[in-house]
């Protein structure tokens, strides 16, 4: 299987009037949600760091840094707003993190080239896919390349964001093989950095190098064709041999849509996919039956031990570490029936109350379930009163899941919330309608002037 050839013919050559109506409106509602996500990011401390270097690196005022005045070159924009977009870990959810990497690609092209919103919505849906076929050929061998360290997200963003920059840029299918297999080359991302700043800036790394590529291969700059599936490509070097095939890549290509079929979660709380599935169980738990902490014996939860190398710190000291941490966003919601953005600050991790929260929470590993999938994921949680009583819940589909999804004044609440933090009622306002309706717009930098305080 020549699978940077498939992609990259897949890429340059599908339009909007190409793609399902359905997935259409998916990618609009991750479009959405991303953008709001990433105009959260400016209000906090790492993002104002992340728009202070790429003030300071300069660059031809050509594509805009969300959520501020700041416009600078195409490859900066790419990586600015695609750190902010991941740095909270709000963005959608799924096999890693795809948006986060593919929309800042895009946008940034889209901005200097003048393009459509149409143009927009079809590269963001090309990128979606390459992301999903590119990452659903190893899935099954995920444990391996984890266990050594590698992060999802940047490994197939890189490709994946290329793939969308591309589509705006007009490249044509060699050029687009180019532009893939460079930006895998750029692939990498270290789970070490799970729980701190460090990880959301694999997103804008993958985004910068998705949009770098496509600057390069546009020029007709000349790569190895078989980036991806090379004796010494992409997959041999991250994935390794035997654990990956290709062989179904080109399967459904252009006519089954992976932003519908398997979709992508949209995030309830601002914390690691990890913690989903319990969070919902808690909520309900604590909602159902009026618990208060102060009644509350014990909570346990039971997971698998592989999902403890993801959420694997126990009683963090910090609070953007609790992003990563199972009991501390347990001990959260047991605490106030919410988990949001306030619910990281250290102020917070720190008080009295939640350190007291967290003595009640014990996480237990279970060694002896099966290495499936829906093992490593389930999360079941029983709480157990101070009179005898016992609850407990598990959540197979989380909220905001394909299978589960929110609705659609669900969803613009939370880009409300979210964008509320630098942008006024009339521009927030302005922007939900524009981005509802993207695909309509005659040029991106309508959208952009509303996103952009």
């Amino acid at each position: 299987m020549k699978a940077t050839t498939v992609l990259a013919e897949f890429a340059s050559k599908t339009r909007l009037d190409d793609i399902a109506a359905e997935a259409v409106a998916a990618t609009k509602r991750h479009i959405l949600d991303c953008t709001g996500v990433a105009l959260a990011a400016t209000s906090e401390p790492a993002g104002r760091i992340v728009v202070d270097i790429t003030r300071e690196q300069g660059g031809e005022p050509t594509a805009s840094v969300l959520g501020t005045t700041l416009r600078t070159g195409v490859v900066s924009a790419a990586w600015a707003n695609g750190s902010l977009a991941h740095l909270l870990d709000f963005d959608d959810t799924g096999f890693s993190h795809p948006t986060a990497c593919i929309l800042p690609a895009a946008l940034a092209m889209a901005e200097e080239a003048g393009s459509t919103g149409g143009e927009l919505v079809a590269a963001v849906c090309v990128g979606l896919e390459v992301f999903e076929r590119m990452s659903s050929s190893g899935r099954q061998h995920e444990h391996v390349f984890r266990a050594r360290g590698f992060h999802p997200t940047s490994l197939y963003g890189c490709s994946a964001a290329a793939a969308a920059a591309g589509s705006i840029a007009g490249l044509n299918p060699r050029q687009m093989g180019v532009a893939i297999g460079l930006a895998a080359a750029n692939a990498g991302g270290l789970t070490q950095h799970f729980g701190t700043w460090g990880k959301g800036i694999h997103a804008g790394n993958a985004a910068r190098a998705g949009v770098t590529s496509v600057l390069l291969a546009r020029k007709d700059y000349v790569a190895d064709p078989a980036g991806l599936e090379g004796d010494y490509g992409f997959y041999s070097a991250f994935h390794g041999d035997g654990n990956y095939t290709l062989d179904k890549m080109a399967d459904g290509l252009g006519t089954q849509w992976s932003i519908v079929d398997p979709g992508l979660t949209i995030k309830r709380y601002p914390c690691c996919g990890g913690n989903l599935r319990a969070l919902d169980a808690a909520e309900a738990l604590v909602t159902e039956h009026d618990i208060h902490i102060d009644d509350v014996e014990q909570l346990e939860v039971d997971v698998h031990p592989d999902l403890l190398d993801i959420v694997r710190f126990h009683k963090p000291e910090g609070g953007f570490r609790g992003k990563f941490s199972i009991d501390y966003v347990l001990a959260a919601m047991m605490l106030d029936r919410r988990v949001d953005l306030d619910s990281f600050a250290d102020a917070y991790c720190n008080a009295p109350r939640m350190r007291a929260a967290l003595e009640k929470v014990a996480v237990n590993a279970h060694p002896e379930w099966p290495h499936d999938a829906a093992s490593r994921r389930k999360a079941p949680v029983t709480i157990t009163m101070k009179d005898g009583q016992t609850f407990t819940r598990q959540v197979n589909m989380v909220r905001g899941s394909p299978g589960n999804p929110m609705t659609r004044d669900e969803l613009v609440d939370k880009y409300r919330g979210c964008a509320a933090r630098v942008l006024n009622g009339e521009g927030l306002e302005r922007s939900i309608v524009e981005l509802e309706s993207l695909e309509t717009i005659p040029a991106v930098k309508t959208l952009v002037n509303s996103l952009t305080a």
